[in-house]
């Protein structure tokens, strides 16, 4: 079967020449979101996915509808690969994996994304063995910062001494509460 994926960023902006081309090049049925590319919770995207079977074709507009970075389209062709699903574009021909050189350029990019990922691991091991060597303390900072407290005293003393509730001291401070109750804590142990 022929599934689509549609997606737009906003709701102002409008799917539905998108929908119209993917039903136009055969797709049974168009699964649609409206959401950032960059957002994870893509309820269109999961259905899709739970729906698809081995044999299927899951078409796309253009690939940057359905991809949020070139590490979640080397993960996402891998695993229609892995379930014996193609993958086309209808703006990007080459994106194509019922053919060899649709095939082949996404295994391409799957090097180079791969390459890059293991350049990244050698870097930061890099950069920890020449850290920990200057003696630099690793890690998330301990305990609150000089600013935090700053806006923890302010929120108190607006508590305090001008009868505000906690959360309107906080906002005035410009500290969210759970800040707030950390330092708190801190303070009253």
């Amino acid at each position: 079967m022929i599934f689509g994926y549609a997606r737009v960023s906003t709701p102002e902006q409008n799917i539905s020449s998108q929908i119209s081309m993917l039903k136009d090049a055969g797709c049974k049925k168009v699964y649609t979101d409206t959401a950032s590319g960059v957002r994870e919770n893509r309820n269109g995207l999961k259905e899709l996915m739970q729906t698809i079977r081995k044999g299927d074709t899951v078409i796309v507009y253009r690939v940057d509808r359905i991809f949020r970075s070139l590490k979640n389209m080397v993960e996402l062709i891998e695993t229609f690969n892995q379930m014996q699903v193609n993958f086309t574009s209808l703006s990007e021909p080459q994106f194509d994996t019922t053919s060899a050189n649709g095939k082949f350029l996404l295994q391409i990019f799957g090097a180079v994304a791969e390459f890059e990922r293991n350049l990244i691991s050698e870097r930061t091991k890099i950069g920890l063995v020449n850290a920990r060597k200057r003696k630099k303390l690793l890690g998330r900072p301990k305990g609150p910062t000089k600013d935090s407290l700053d806006k923890y005293e302010y929120a108190c003393h607006l508590y305090e001494n001008k009868n505000y509730p906690i959360d309107k001291a906080c906002q005035a401070a410009g500290i969210s509460k759970t800040t707030f109750y950390r330092i708190d804590k801190m303070k009253n142990k």
